[in-house]
């Protein structure tokens, strides 16, 4: 009995989590319009098929789908966060920093970015062949942290 009511309460808490955690969907003219500058922009006559809203820690954040079928994730100001590329196709060129772009067509040739997300610090990218790098915007190698060390404190 108690492995049931257990188990009722787990469904229950994913439930509720999902829930709470989901997006709100929004219009299209609810997105920030710097985003929607940067859609016109990067994807021409690709159409919004769905767009959230969700609150994260720091601020609002959309997430954005096309009908092609790329994702892009926006802060709270428009700016880009994360390009997913349609399957089969490479995330804009136009948003990769030029020595990230020289990198990849130096050390992967033929492969293409498929994924760009910015970090703190860098980018993580995901290639054609499923690579995934990390960089900085001058394509150095980072590992996206810093040490153990948290906040401005000197380490002891």
């Amino acid at each position: 009995m108690k492995r049931i009511i257990t188990m009722m309460l787990v469904a229950i808490t994913a439930s509720f989590s999902a829930f709470v955690f989901a997006g709100t969907p929004i219009k299209q003219s609810e997105i920030p319009k710097a985003a929607q500058t940067f859609l016109s922009k990067h994807f021409p006559g690709d159409n919004v098929r769905k767009a959230e809203k969700d609150q994260g820690r720091h601020g609002a954040e959309y997430e954005v789908d096309l009908v092609s079928g790329a994702e892009v994730e926006f802060r709270e100001n428009g700016e880009w966060k994360e390009v997913k590329a349609a399957r089969g196709k490479a995330v804009p060129a136009a948003i990769i920093p030029a020595a990230i772009s020289k990198y990849v067509s130096t050390n992967y040739a033929g492969r293409t970015i498929v994924e760009i997300s910015r970090k703190r610090g860098g980018y993580e990218i995901e290639l054609s062949n499923g690579t995934e790098l990390k960089l900085t915007e001058d394509a150095k190698p980072f590992t996206g942290n810093r040490g153990g060390q948290r906040g401005n404190r000197p380490r002891k």
